[in-house]
């Protein structure tokens, strides 16, 4: 069974924790991180919107984990990035956080995790 995060309740621990070592380990100092997403399936070849502010300078990766989480509580029927540049060297980088699927009208979160019951997570 899927066990979404309290704090976050229709995302997995596991994309909350992948979201925040992406952003310890590799956005920190000089990076411009932005929230974006579409409805798309097809998601490589389309526009995306972004959501709220873009983020500079990132000190604590709870920031942009609550955007993440606000972006999908009223867009959740569509795919999550996370994208973020760099001028100095120029760099870009792009993380999925969730794929939308509007045909079974659920959102396919990547990864995902699994737990076997609610004392996992005392």
């Amino acid at each position: 069974m899927l066990m979404p995060n309290r704090n976050y309740p229709h995302l997995s621990h596991q994309i909350i924790n992948d979201v925040t070592q992406v952003i310890d380990n590799h956005l920190r100092g000089d990076w411009v991180i932005r929230i974006e997403y579409t409805d798309e399936i097809e998601y490589l070849n389309t526009s995306w919107q972004q959501w709220g502010k873009a983020f500079f300078k990132i000190k604590n990766p709870a920031e942009v984990v609550d955007n993440i989480y606000e972006c999908h509580t009223n867009n959740q029927l569509c795919s999550i990035r996370l994208h973020a540049e760099k001028v100095n060297p120029v760099s870009g980088f792009y993380y999925s956080v969730c794929k939308a699927c509007p045909d079974s009208k659920e959102l396919k979160s990547f990864p995902l995790e699994l737990v076997k019951n609610d004392d996992d997570f005392h």
